[in-house]
C-alpha cells in the first residue's frame, strides 16, 4: 500500500483552479468572478481554424465563420485538422469590473507548443511550433503564465496559434485533453507553484532517510556477508533514495522540453516500484523463505509495468497495472510477516508494528486529503507510509545484528578465557619441556661423548683397516717384484758359474800355453759378462721403477702414460699371484690404443688403482679355476681407448661375474664378497675415491653372472 501511495504523491501534487459555472452566451465568455479556488476553466466559447495566418492574432478579426471546439474534451475526439497540423483558436470573453481592477494571468496545458495573444498581444509562448507534429518540440515544465493587466477593455480576445505534439512511441497520448486554459489570480497561481514545491520537499526527507538506510545496511552486510537480508535492504533504500531524488526534481526543475521530464517521471516510478520487489526479497531472507514462483511472478509483473510506464505514460492501464502490483506487493509482505508471527520467529513483531503504522499513516493521508489538512500534516502522512514499515524492517535488522554482536561477545569473551588457559597450559608444557630438555641436553652430552669415544675407536679401526689394505697391496707388489727380479738374478747366478768355469779352464789353457783355445775362452767370459751386465741392469731398473712407485704419493699430477703403466702393473699383479700359487696360470691380454695421450695423474695412486683391479680379476679367475669347471681358460684382459676428451681403461675378466644383488654395493666401504681374512673391502671404495675424487673421472663396473666383470675407468684429458 505505501508504493501505491508514494507513487500516487507524484501525480496528485497539483494545485490547479476549479472552473466556475459558465454563461449561456457561447459569443462571448462573461466572467464575473472566480472560483473559490481562484482560478477559472476557460472551457466554452472557443472557436478553431486549421491553417497558419498572423492576422488571426488581432483583436478585430472577424472569426465568427470559423467553428466552435471545446478544447478540454480528448484530443482523439478532436477534429482531424486539429490533431495534424498548425491551427488557431480564438476566445472572446468579459470581465465583471471587479475583475477588470485586478491583474490576472492565464495559463495553459497542452501536449504540444502554443502562442498566446491577448488583444493581439504575445503573452506567453510554450515549446517551438513547426508545422510537422513530428518536429514540434512539446513545452517543459513550470512555463511563464501569461499577463492580462488589469484596467484593460470589457471584452478582450485571446488568440493561441497551437501545434500537436505527436510522439511515435508514446500509447494513450490521445486520452489527454487538447488544451487547457486557467484564469488566475496572480496570488493564487504562485501559491500554487510554490505548494507544490512544498510537496516537494517531503522527497528529500525520504531521499536523505533512504541515503542513511543504504549506507548503514551496507555496512552491516560488509561487516556480516552471511546476513544477506542487508545487502537487498540496502538496495530497497538504493532505489527509494533514487525514485526520492527523481521525484524532486520532477517538481521543482523547470524542464526546456517535455522529452526529459517523461524520462525523469518514468524512471522515478520504476526505481519506486522496485523498492517492493527488494523489500519482499529482503523479507525472504530474514524469515529463512526461499524465493519461488511467486517472487518471479513479481518480476515479471514488474516488467510488463514498466513496459507499459515506458509505452503509455498517457494511458491509464499503467496505473491499473501498477495499482495491482503494490497491492501484490504489500501482499506478499504481509503474508510473511504474520507467517513469521504465527512461527514465533524472533523480532518479527517488529516488523509487524511497521506495517501496521504503514498502512494507518496512508489511511490518514486519505483523510487529510479529504479534509483539506494542513500541508505539514499531509506530508508527514506521506513520510510516514514510506518510513514506518522501512523502519520496521531496518530495527529488525538492527536488533539481529546487535544480538549477533551480543552472542560474538559472548564467543570472545570465552575464546579469551580459553586462550587465557591454554596460554597457562602451554607454559607448563613449556617449564616441563624446558625440564626435559636440560635432561635430555645432558644426556645428549653424554652420549655425545660415549659416541666421540665411538667414533676415535671407528677412526683408528679403519686407519688400521686402510693399513691392512696397503700393506695387502703392498705385499702383492713385492712378491711381484721379488718374482719379477728373480728371471734377471738367475740369469746372473747362471752366468757368473758359468764364468767361473771358463776362467778355470783359460788358466788350464794358459798354461799349456794353447793360445787358441785361451782366445776362445776369453771371448766367451767376455760374453758372458755381457750377459751379466744385461741382466743386472734389468734388476736395477726394475728395482728403481718399483721405489718410485711405492713412494708415498704427494698428490701431485704428472703426465703419464697409461699404456705403460697398465702394462707394469698387469705383470706384477699376476706375478705376485704367481708368488702364491706356482700352479696359477692364465691368460693375458693387452689392447693398447696406439698414440694415447699422456694424462695428467699422481701415477702411484692410479698404480694403486690398477694393482687392486688386476688383483681381483686373476682372484676371481683363480676361484673359477679351482671349481674345476670343464674346458675353462684364464683371462684378463686391459684395454685402453681415447673417447672425445676422455681415456677410458678396460680392466675385464672371464670370471664367475657379479651378482646383480651384490653389484650396487660394490663400491661401499667395508663391503667384500671375499672369505674372512681375504679382504678388508676398502680396495674398490678407496680406487673409486681416487678415480672420482682426486682424478675427477668415473668407475663403473659391468658384469653378467657366469660370463664376465669388467671394470670401466674414464679419465679426463686435461
Amino acid at each position: 500500500m505505501r508504493y501505491f501511495l508514494l507513487l500516487a504523491a507524484l501525480w496528485l501534487f497539483s494545485g490547479v483552479a476549479t472552473a466556475a459555472p459558465l454563461p449561456a452566451d457561447t459569443a462571448v465568455l462573461r466572467i464575473d468572478r472566480l472560483a473559490a479556488t481562484g482560478g477559472f476553466l476557460l472551457q466554452k466559447g472557443w472557436r478553431y481554424h486549421a491553417g497558419d495566418d498572423p492576422a488571426w492574432a488581432r483583436s478585430d478579426f472577424d472569426d465568427r465563420a470559423w467553428d466552435t471546439l471545446n478544447p478540454t474534451r480528448p484530443r482523439r475526439a478532436q477534429p482531424r485538422a486539429v490533431q495534424t497540423g498548425i491551427s488557431w483558436l480564438r476566445l472572446r470573453l468579459r470581465l465583471g469590473d471587479s475583475l477588470r481592477g485586478h491583474d490576472l494571468l492565464v495559463n495553459f496545458g497542452e501536449l504540444g507548443a502554443i502562442e498566446v495573444y491577448l488583444n493581439g498581444q504575445l503573452v506567453q509562448r510554450q515549446g517551438i511550433i513547426n508545422a510537422e507534429p513530428a518536429r514540434v518540440v512539446p513545452r517543459g515544465r513550470f512555463p511563464q503564465p501569461g499577463q492580462v493587466p488589469a484596467g484593460g477593455p470589457a471584452e478582450q480576445v485571446l488568440a493561441v496559434r497551437y501545434a500537436p505534439w505527436q510522439p511515435p512511441f508514446l500509447i494513450g497520448a490521445d486520452r489527454g485533453p487538447q488544451l487547457t486554459a486557467f484564469l488566475f489570480s496572480p496570488q493564487v497561481f504562485w501559491q500554487s507553484q510554490a505548494r507544490e514545491r512544498d510537496n516537494a520537499r517531503v522527497f528529500l526527507v525520504l531521499l536523505g532517510f533512504s541515503v542513511m538506510l543504504a549506507l548503514l545496511h551496507y555496512a552491516f552486510y560488509r561487516y556480516n556477508p552471511k546476513q544477506r537480508a542487508n545487502r537487498f535492504f540496502a538496495r530497497f533504500a538504493l532505489a527509494a533514495a533514487l525514485a526520492s531524488f527523481g521525484a524532486y526534481c520532477r517538481y521543482t526543475m523547470a524542464f526546456d522540453s517535455l522529452g526529459p521530464f517523461l524520462v525523469v517521471l518514468a524512471a522515478t516510478n520504476m526505481l519506486a516500484s522496485m523498492t517492493g520487489l527488494w523489500a519482499v526479497r529482503a523479507l525472504y531472507d530474514l524469515f529463512n523463505v526461499r524465493p519461488g514462483r511467486v517472487y518471479a511472478g513479481l518480476w515479471l509483473w514488474y516488467g510488463g509495468v514498466v513496459l507499459a510506464l515506458l509505452l503509455a505514460p498517457f494511458h491509464p492501464m499503467p496505473g491499473y497495472l501498477w495499482g495491482a502490483m503494490s497491492i501484490l506487493f504489500t501482499a506478499e509482505e504481509l503474508r510473511l510477516t504474520v507467517r513469521a508471527v504465527r512461527q514465533r520467529r524472533r523480532g518479527a513483531w517488529i516488523i509487524a508494528v511497521g506495517f501496521a503504522g504503514g498502512l494507518l499513516a496512508a489511511l490518514g493521508y486519505l483523510g487529510v486529503r479529504l479534509l483539506a489538512a494542513p500541508l505539514l500534516v499531509e506530508n508527514l502522512c506521506i513520510v510516514a507510509v514510506f518510513v514506518l514499515p522501512a523502519l520496521g524492517i531496518s530495527l529488525f535488522l538492527a536488533r539481529e545484528f546487535a544480538l549477533d554482536a551480543g552472542l560474538l561477545q559472548v564467543k570472545l569473551a570465552e575464546v579469551e578465557r580459553l586462550s587465557a588457559q591454554t596460554i597457562a597450559q602451554e607454559q607448563e608444557k613449556q617449564a616441563l619441556l624446558a625440564q626435559q630438555n636440560e635432561t635430555l641436553e645432558t644426556q645428549v652430552a653424554q652420549r655425545t661423548g660415549e659416541l666421540q669415544h665411538s667414533l676415535t675407536d671407528l677412526r683408528a679401526t679403519q686407519a688400521q683397516l686402510i693399513q691392512k689394505e696397503k700393506m695387502a697391496s703392498l705385499g702383492e707388489l713385492t712378491a711381484g717384484i721379488a718374482h719379477e727380479i728373480q728371471n734377471p738374478l738367475n740369469f746372473v747366478n747362471n752366468f757368473s758359474e758359468v764364468s767361473t768355469e771358463l776362467v778355470e779352464e783359460l788358466q788350464e789353457a794358459l798354461a799349456a800355453r794353447d793360445t787358441a783355445e785361451a782366445a776362445e775362452l776369453a771371448s766367451d767370459v767376455a760374453q758372458n759378462l755381457g750377459k751379466i751386465t744385461e741382466h743386472g741392469k734389468r734388476a736395477a731398473a726394475i728395482v728403481k721403477g718399483m721405489l718410485e712407485h711405492s713412494r708415498t704419493s704427494t698428490g701431485e699430477r704428472a703426465p703419464t702414460d697409461l699404456n705403460q703403466l697398465c702394462d707394469e702393473y698387469l705383470r706384477l699383479a699376476y706375478q705376485g699371484l704367481r708368488a702364491k700359487d706356482k700352479t696359477f696360470n692364465a691368460k693375458l691380454e693387452t689392447d693398447f690404443a696406439p698414440g694415447l695421450p699422456l694424462v695428467e695423474a699422481a701415477g702411484a695412486d692410479l698404480g694403486r688403482v690398477l694393482l687392486n683391479l688386476f688383483g681381483n680379476a686373476f682372484y676371481a679367475v683363480q676361484k673359477r679355476q679351482q671349481a674345476g669347471e670343464a674346458d675353462y681358460g684364464p683371462t684378463v684382459r686391459v684395454s685402453t681407448k681415447q673417447v672425445g676428451n676422455q681415456v677410458e681403461i678396460r680392466v675385464s675378466d672371464n670370471g664367475p661375474g657379479i651378482p646383480e644383488s651384490v653389484k650396487a654395493k660394490i663400491f661401499q666401504p667395508f663391503f667384500t664378497t671375499k672369505p674372512t681374512g681375504e679382504g678388508t673391502g676398502l680396495g674398490l671404495s678407496l680406487s673409486h675415491d681416487i678415480i672420482a675424487q682426486g682424478h675427477g673421472g668415473t668407475l663403473t663396473v659391468a658384469s653378467q653372472e657366469g660370463k664376465f666383470t669388467e671394470f670401466l675407468i674414464s679419465l679426463p684429458i686435461n
